[in-house]
């Protein structure tokens, strides 16, 4: 990859690596960091990418989701990465945007994971299971699940909307 591949791919990218690890981190400046290693590393080894494996987008992704992955692992924060888990209690008082945004950020690593590359990103199910290195079966299942536990988190906004209505 030579400078000029590497600004086409920087400039078409970096926006996408940024919000992926924005909404998986929650922190703008974590999100920056993120997205400077991710694109620092391909520089450095622009032959870690084989363009056979798949496009460049899922590798970019992958490479983030490892910063995010890592800087959970090296916060202490690795037992948060269970699959079943859901700790957000439901929310009540939030206007509806920061609610979701709120209830997003407390799903699962794993769950969020899929449910922002699927809805934020537009990614397939079957290029979310190539960028998480998952069964297709498995990242539908995890999406599932992150929509139930949305659901669930949000259900008090429904209620509030029910009754304003009347």
């Amino acid at each position: 990859m030579n400078r000029d591949q590497f600004r086409e791919a920087f400039d078409r990218h970096k926006d996408a690596v940024y919000r992926f690890a924005w909404r998986m981190t929650g922190s703008p400046e974590a999100a920056e960091d993120v997205a400077q290693e991710v694109f620092l590393a391909l520089l450095r080894r622009p032959a870690a990418f084989d363009p056979a494996l798949g496009e460049l987008r899922w590798f970019l992704f992958g490479a983030a989701r490892n910063q995010v992955r890592k800087r959970w692992r090296d916060a202490n924060r690795w037992a948060e990465l269970d699959d079943d888990a859901f700790v957000a209690p439901p929310v009540a008082d939030m206007e509806t945007t920061e609610a979701v945004a709120t209830s997003i950020r407390a799903l699962p690593p794993l769950q969020r994971e899929a449910l922002v590359l699927y809805e934020y990103e537009d990614m397939s199910l079957e290029e979310i299971a190539r960028t998480v290195d998952a069964e297709i079966g498995t990242v539908k299942s995890r999406l599932f699940r992150a929509r139930e536990n949305l659901r669930r988190a949000l259900s008090p906004l429904r209620e509030v909307r029910k009754h304003a209505e009347r």
